[in-house]
């Protein structure tokens, strides 16, 4: 009886060949130079080849009918390169070895198909035809892509494919404060460096005011702090783009607030209602000021991305670590010797560092009916209160001038909003 699935794999193996097959021949009549020796027939019958190839293979239980098919086909594929080239004008540029690629991967897939792995096969194809049809795209962005940026590309693989591994992921310290984890703050360190790398991709690819935007409101929703390390210290090395850099550092801060609004809510219901005004309110202000601050950007011309300077510099990187570090332990050291006496203190302190921790030991301690579901809102609001603070000191001490003067008056706005919501609270 005829077995259905073996021409249900043949005729996969047959389909991906004839979708690359057609994205060939559609590349080759859009370009009057170009070389049409492999179009959709010929990738149809290339992956029907290795779907029958790897089938006489299993027939065979040998690999040999498999090494040599794959062997011909590149022999083929060889002469009909070669005898191109050779009839090619010199003066102009010569056939790559993208189609003739292609087509060893369309056998290799048509293998896969027999050996059903037929959702490998289709994503990988998909990934191919991808390739195929960015040509343009990826030329240009190599264009834009200079050597220092491969450098930087190396040391950022270096600093978190490398030595991020190997540090110990345990926390050292003194008895009752065992904070200082070797692995969190350089994952810290790595983490500001992939909102440099994230950022500075953006800018090359859709310009200043997107990119930072974007960056922004990823930042943001990551760790807002990270992004404002980073972006400060971004304003000095590219002072020309200190207005869309500071729209990015304003729009993390209100994105902060409503993060942390919708983590409170999903984490404990009860917090929906008392935190919806204390939380919404802080971010209206930047949000507003960053729509303002988009506008007075527009002035920034096109091709004026290309001047944005390369971002991978570690040695800032490690100081923000350090600092992060040293908040850190501080914050947990107001929390040991300070105890529940005095909460609030201790909530201050832990929000110069970071939100989210202070945050949800409010939420555990209400549950645990420690303290009141307004004493939980104080506290989350004086972490804000710090948090903000903190990060505006960031970008007095190493934000350009520019920046500094763009940043105040939201800065003054955000403060004046948390204080007067913690007046009502408490």
């Amino acid at each position: 009886m005829l077995e259905l699935s073996i021409f249900y794999r043949l005729a996969c193996a047959l389909a991906l060949g004839l979708m690359v097959g057609l994205q060939r021949e559609h590349s080759f009549s859009a370009d009057p130079e170009g070389f049409s020796f492999a179009g959709v027939r010929t990738f149809s019958v290339a992956g029907l080849l290795g779907a029958i190839a790897a089938m006489l293979s299993t027939l065979m239980n040998s690999v040999a009918p498999f090494i040599c098919c794959f062997a011909i086909l590149g022999f083929l594929l060889t002469i009909s390169h070669q005898s191109i080239t050779r009839g090619n004008d010199k003066s102009k540029p010569g056939p790559g070895l993208t189609t003739c690629i292609a087509m060893m991967l369309i056998f290799l897939l048509g293998a896969l198909c027999w050996y059903d792995k037929l959702l490998e096969a289709m994503i990988i194809a998909v990934a191919l035809l991808w390739l195929l049809n960015a040509k343009n795209q990826l030329h240009s962005l190599a264009k834009k892509i200079s050597k220092e940026d491969i450098v930087a590309t190396i040391k950022f693989a270096v600093i978190s494919a490398i030595i991020l591994p190997i540090l110990p992921n345990q926390a050292y310290g003194p008895a009752g404060l065992e904070v200082l984890n070797p692995y969190k703050i350089w994952l810290f360190v790595v983490f500001i460096s992939a909102i440099s790398f994230v950022g500075y991709i953006l800018v090359k690819v859709i310009g200043p005011g997107k990119g930072i935007g974007i960056t922004g409101i990823l930042g943001g929703i990551a760790s807002s702090t990270a992004l404002t390390l980073n972006m400060t210290q971004r304003s000095r090395e590219n002072p020309n783009f200190s207005g869309s850099l500071s729209m990015g550092v304003v729009i993390a801060w209100s994105i902060m607030f409503l993060r942390l609004y919708i983590i409170c809510g999903l984490i404990n219901p009860v917090f929906w209602k008392p935190l919806f005004f204390p939380m919404i309110l802080p971010a209206l202000p930047g949000l507003i000021y960053a729509i303002y601050l988009k506008y007075r950007e527009r002035t920034v011309k096109a091709g004026e991305e290309d001047a944005f300077i390369n971002p991978f510099q570690l040695l800032p990187a490690l100081k923000f670590g350090g600092v992060f570090a040293v908040i850190l332990f501080v914050s947990n050291a107001a929390r040991v010797y300070f105890g529940a006496d005095v909460f609030l203190i201790s909530c201050f302190f832990a929000g110069l560092a970071d939100m989210d921790a202070i945050a949800i030991s409010a939420l555990e301690m209400t549950r645990a009916d420690t303290i009141s579901v307004r004493a939980a809102c104080v506290a989350i609001m004086i972490a804000g209160i710090a948090n903000t603070f903190f990060k505006g000191i960031l970008v007095f001490i190493w934000g350009s001038v520019a920046m500094k003067k763009a940043v105040f008056p939201v800065f003054l706005a955000i403060i004046a909003v948390i204080a007067a919501i913690l007046l009502v609270l408490i």
